[in-house]
């Protein structure tokens, strides 16, 4: 079996973000009837996860261009995440007749709304609506498996999971959900199987050039952008700092040699990979060619990682370019473990292991195992790259 073909990586598309912020406004102000700046200047603000400033620029966009129906879609998901929910299912709305994918998460977007409305059946029927038109979208799996599994209504969470399933659909959230799902309507082991393996975790060591760690380190500490503010349930940070504009540092060939480094070590991986027997769609569901979604993550004293998930990679990883000296034992390691749900509602049905953290360690897992990071307690930097593995036909 061979390697994975690489495009580019997510961060090699984003741009100094004050740089594009002032020539993006330059240029609404030459031509003020454009959507097109309008809504490159919303991505910028969604980029920095600043969604109060995003859905106006998106706003404005598609007044100008109310036919662009991405551009509808991109501001009922803003509208979403700030709590107006009545203004994202006009928007959601609007664009229902668009091509099946589109018009699936838009669908996805008004269930969502529907949600925050208190209509749980108008919730339910929307999600369902999306995942006919098609099963491949992550989000509306994502929150109708969710409400599904919170109801109790696991046999229901089940056939949806068989459903999409059948119908061709293969990533990290269908894995997860199915996993809990097989669980929860009692196949211990063949939702074991599919939610943590531990001959799935695999660690190395990456032999980067003498100082290349302590250089890495003081740029991603010094890279402007970092960002600390999360709207709630966006993210897992709790007290983190995430960089997702890696070349927008002093010295970006440093991040470029990094993401070299770790393609390479994904190919050695994937060009060895063999399902283990048995029930194994993870490793059946391999792509042929990927990208990289990285980002830098910055730690100290009690910041963590809460349990989470990365439901749009098939293979995540981490490597830790500077660790805090004399780390207490089990401070600052990774752990892999049960979904939150099961862990307090079926029983201990899967096992906790823990992964001390050590610079120059490289761990890959499947992105949809769930995981999280345990403080360190100490004034010390923790400071890794983590990144996701991106099948091309998700981009």
């Amino acid at each position: 079996m061979n390697g994975l073909i690489w495009s580019p990586s997510t961060c090699d598309d984003l741009v100094v973000p004050a740089t594009a912020i002032a020539m993006l406004r330059r240029a609404i102000e030459a031509d003020p009837h454009s959507a097109v700046p309008h809504e490159k200047l919303g991505s910028i603000y969604v980029d920095l996860h600043d969604f109060a400033k995003a859905a106006p620029c998106f706003a404005a966009a598609a007044a100008l261009a109310p036919e662009r129906a991405r551009t509808r879609l991109r501001l009922a998901y803003a509208l979403n995440v700030i709590d107006r929910p009545f203004e994202a299912l006009a928007e959601a709305s609007a664009v229902a007749d668009a091509d099946p994918v589109v018009a699936a998460s838009a669908k996805t977007q008004a269930g969502i709304a529907f949600r925050g409305l208190a209509r749980a059946e108008d919730s339910e029927a929307a999600f369902r609506a999306a995942l006919a038109l098609n099963p491949h979208d992550r989000a509306a799996l994502f929150q109708l498996s969710r409400d599904l599994r919170r109801a109790a209504r696991h046999a229901d969470d089940l056939a949806l999971c068989a459903d999409v399933v059948a119908r061709g659909a293969r990533h990290a959230q269908v894995f997860l959900s199915w996993g809990r799902a097989l669980i929860h309507n009692g196949q211990i082991e063949r939702g074991r199987a599919l939610l943590f393996d531990p001959a799935r975790v695999t660690v190395t060591q990456l032999d980067m050039p003498l100082g290349f760690n302590a250089a890495l380190a003081d740029d991603l500490l010094r890279n402007p952008f970092a960002i600390g503010e999360f709207p709630d349930g966006e993210q897992a940070n709790r007290g983190s700092q995430r960089i997702h504009h890696l070349m927008c540092g002093a010295r970006p060939q440093l991040a470029r040699a990094m993401l070299i480094a770790i393609r390479g070590a994904v190919d050695a991986f994937a060009a060895t990979l063999e399902p283990l027997g048995g029930f194994d769609p993870w490793a059946e569901s391999k792509p042929s060619a990927a990208h990289l979604h990285p980002w830098g993550l910055v730690q100290r004293n009690e910041a963590f990682e809460e349990w989470h998930t990365h439901r749009g990679g098939w293979l995540s990883g981490v490597y830790y370019v500077k660790i805090p000296e004399r780390l207490p034992p089990d401070r600052g390691c990774i752990e892999f473990g049960p979904p939150p749900s099961l862990a307090r509602g079926a029983g201990n049905v899967i096992q906790t292991r823990r992964y001390p953290p050590r610079e120059g360690m490289l761990i890959l897992a499947p992105s949809h195992y769930h995981h999280r990071t345990i403080p360190s307690g100490l004034n010390e930097y923790r400071i890794s790259l983590a990144f996701d593995v991106v099948p091309d036909e998700t981009r």
